[in-house]
C-alpha cells in the first residue's frame, strides 16, 4: 500500500468502552487509515495532536477537564489541520453550533451508526486524499509516517517489555530495525506519577496530565541519544526504561536528574510527582521484574517527607507490630457520636504511623482490618453486615494520595456505619420512621422525593423533614444518596450492568454526578469498583 494514501485518526473518549469499541468494531487498516492511537481526555488528545498531526480526530465533547469543543478551538488556534468529527449524547443547539463555528466537519448523536460513521470517514478520507499535493508533499508526508511509525513502535515497545512478550531475537530486530539507542542489557523501569494534593475532583486526571506533559518533554530532551525510553503510563504517570549505569554529560546519577526536573514541577503545590525507581534488572527482557519494584516503591508517596525521588531502599523498612484499635472507637460508633469517631481515629492512625513510618502495605491492612471488624461486630445490632459499605476497601485505600485522604475515606466509612445503625435503631422504635423507610426502599428507582413520601404519610414536608431528622440524624436527602450509593455496589457485583447502565437506573442524568456521589462513599470510580470486585471473585478460590 502507498504510504502517501494513508489518513491518521485519533480517537478520543473519557469511557475506556467507547474508546475500545471505536479501536476494534471498525476495520481501520482495510479503510487505509492508520489508527496512531486514542486519548482519555482532551489535555492528552492535545498533546498526541501536537505530536502526531493525525488527519482525522474523533472526539467526545463531555470530558472531564478539557472538553471536546475546547480541544477543537485548541488544535486550531495552533493551526493543526485535523478534521474533527463530534460525538456526543447531548442533543443541543448550542453545541452544534459551536462545533460549526470551530470548523466541526460533522457532529453524530450517540448511540452512532457505525455505517455512517465509516461512510463519513470515507469521504473525509477522501477531502484529505484531493487537498495533498502529491508532487511537492511526497517526501515529507513520508518522513512524518516514518517519524510516527519510530514513535509508535518505542511507545508500543516499552508495554511489550512490561509484559515479557518479546525473545531476545525479536526485541534485537526491533533495536535494529528503529535504530533505538536502548540495548539488551542490564536496566531498570522508573515509574512516574502524578498525584492530587486534595480530595478527588473530576479534574484530578486532566491536573496530573497537564504536569506530566511538559515532563515528558523535558526528559525526552535529556534523554535524547542517551540508551533509554519512554512512554504514557495512563492516566497520569511516566515509564521510563534505562541501560546501567546512567550515563550523561549533564548528570552523573538517574535519580539527581529526575530530582531535578520534579522539583521544578512540584513546586505548584496542586499536584505532587512521585518518581519509583526499580532493582536493576540483568537484561531488557527481564525488566518487568524492575517495574513491578517501582509500582511497590511508589505507594509509598503518601508520605511525602520521603522525597520525589524514591528507591528500592524503603523496600527493607521492617513490618511493625500489629497495633490493634480499642474499643473507644466501637463506642463511638454505637453512639453516633461524629466528633468521637474522628478524635479516635486520627489517634489510631497516629499509633499506626510513630514513631517510623511503615510500609503503605502494612497501613492498608491495618485500617482494612478495622472496617472488617467493624462490620462483623455491628452484624449483631443490624440485620446483618452493614450494607452502607461493601466494596473492597483494600483496594479503595490503595488508590488514596495521602494520609489525609486515607483519614477522611476512613471516617466517612466509619461515620456511615453510625448513620445506618443509628437509621435502623429509629426504625425499630417509631413506626412511622419504618413506614417512610419502607416506602423509599420499595420506590428507590422511582427517584423518591421528600413530597412523594408526605403524601404516602398524609404529613406536610416541613413537619417530616424536621421528624426524620430529630428521629435519625439524617438529612433525607442524605438518606436516599446513601441508599442509592447502596444500591449501586450491590448491582456493579454483576459484570452484566455497566456503571453507565446504574447510574440511568437511579436517576442521574449526568454519569460524573453519579460517579463523584460514588467515589466519595466508596473511594473508588464505578468502573474501578466493578474491576476490583471481579478481580477478587477471580482470585477466590
Amino acid at each position: 500500500m502507498n504510504p502517501i494514501s494513508m489518513i491518521t485518526l485519533l480517537i478520543v473518549d473519557d469511557e475506556a468502552e467507547i474508546r475500545s469499541g471505536l479501536r476494534s468494531i471498525i476495520p481501520w487498516e482495510d479503510y487505509s487509515i492508520t489508527l496512531i492511537g486514542t486519548a482519555a481526555n482532551g489535555a492528552e488528545a492535545l498533546d498526541k495532536i501536537r505530536y502526531y498531526e493525525p488527519d482525522i480526530v474523533i472526539t467526545d465533547i463531555q470530558m472531564p477537564g478539557m472538553s471536546g469543543l475546547e480541544l477543537v478551538r485548541r488544535a486550531k488556534e495552533e493551526q493543526f489541520d485535523c478534521s474533527f468529527v463530534i460525538l456526543s449524547g447531548y442533543d443541543e443547539f448550542e453545541y452544534a453550533r459551536n462545533a460549526i463555528r470551530y470548523g466541526v466537519k460533522e457532529y453524530l448523536l450517540k448511540p452512532i451508526s457505525i455505517r455512517d460513521l465509516t461512510e463519513l470517514i470515507q469521504n473525509l478520507k477522501e477531502e484529505i486524499l484531493s487537498k495533498r499535493d502529491y508532487h511537492s508533499d511526497q517526501l515529507s508526508t513520508l518522513k512524518k509516517l516514518r517519524k510516527a511509525q519510530i514513535s509508535l513502535r518505542k511507545q508500543n515497545l516499552i508495554p511489550q517489555l512490561l509484559r515479557g512478550e518479546l525473545s531476545s531475537p525479536e526485541l534485537n530486530k526491533v533495536i535494529e530495525e528503529y535504530d533505538l539507542p536502548i540495548r539488551d542489557k542490564e536496566s531498570c523501569a522508573v515509574l512516574i506519577q502524578a498525584f492530587s494534593t486534595y480530595q478527588y475532583t473530576e479534574e484530578t486526571i486532566e491536573l496530573g496530565a497537564n504536569t506530566l506533559a511538559p515532563l515528558m518533554e523535558v526528559l525526552d530532551n535529556e534523554l535524547s541519544g542517551l540508551p533509554a525510553l519512554i512512554s504514557d503510563y495512563p492516566p497520569a504517570g511516566l515509564v521510563l526504561i534505562v541501560n546501567l549505569p546512567f550515563q550523561s554529560d549533564q548528570w552523573n546519577s538517574l535519580d539527581k536528574m529526575l530530582n531535578y526536573h520534579i522539583n521544578r514541577i512540584n513546586i505548584d503545590g496542586l499536584v505532587r510527582v512521585t518518581a519509583a525507581i526499580g532493582k536493576p534488572a540483568p537484561s531488557l527482557r527481564s525488566i518487568s521484574a524492575s517495574f513491578q519494584d517501582a509500582r511497590q516503591i511508589i505507594s509509598w508517596h503518601i508520605y511525602p517527607e520521603t522525597g520525589s525521588v524514591l528507591d528500592s531502599s524503603v523496600l527493607d523498612t521492617g513490618q511493625p507490630a500489629v497495633i490493634m484499635p480499642g474499643d473507644d472507637l466501637f463506642e463511638a460508633v454505637l453512639k453516633d457520636d461524629r466528633d468521637d469517631i474522628q478524635i479516635h481515629f486520627k489517634h489510631y492512625l497516629d499509633k499506626l504511623t510513630t514513631p517510623n513510618l511503615p510500609p503503605p502495605s502494612y497501613l492498608y491492612s491495618m485500617c482494612n482490618y478495622l472496617i472488617i471488624t467493624m462490620q462483623s461486630q455491628l452484624s449483631r445490632y443490624l440485620d446483618g453486615p452493614p450494607k452502607s459499605y461493601t466494596g473492597n476497601s483494600f483496594a479503595a485505600l490503595q488508590s488514596l494520595n495521602s494520609l489525609e485522604d486515607i483519614q477522611t475515606f476512613m471516617i466517612k466509612i466509619l461515620s456511615g456505619f453510625a448513620e445506618e445503625l443509628a437509621v435502623s435503631q429509629a426504625a425499630k422504635n417509631d413506626p412511622l420512621i419504618q413506614k417512610a423507610l419502607d416506602y423509599i426502599n420499595k420506590n428507590l428507582l422511582k427517584n423518591p422525593r421528600t413530597e412523594d413520601v408526605c403524601n404516602y404519610l398524609g404529613l406536610s414536608k416541613s413537619y417530616f423533614s424536621t421528624y426524620f431528622k430529630n428521629k435519625t440524624q439524617l438529612n433525607f436527602r442524605d438518606y436516599t444518596l446513601d441508599l442509592k450509593i447502596n444500591y449501586a455496589q450491590e448491582q456493579l457485583k454483576f459484570q452484566e450492568h455497566t456503571s453507565g447502565e446504574v447510574s440511568l437506573l437511579l436517576g442521574y442524568e449526568d454519569y460524573r454526578s453519579f460517579s463523584r456521589a460514588f467515589k466519595a462513599r466508596t473511594g473508588l470510580t464505578p468502573s474501578e469498583y466493578q474491576k476490583q470486585f471481579a478481580a477478587g471473585e477471580r482470585s477466590s478460590p
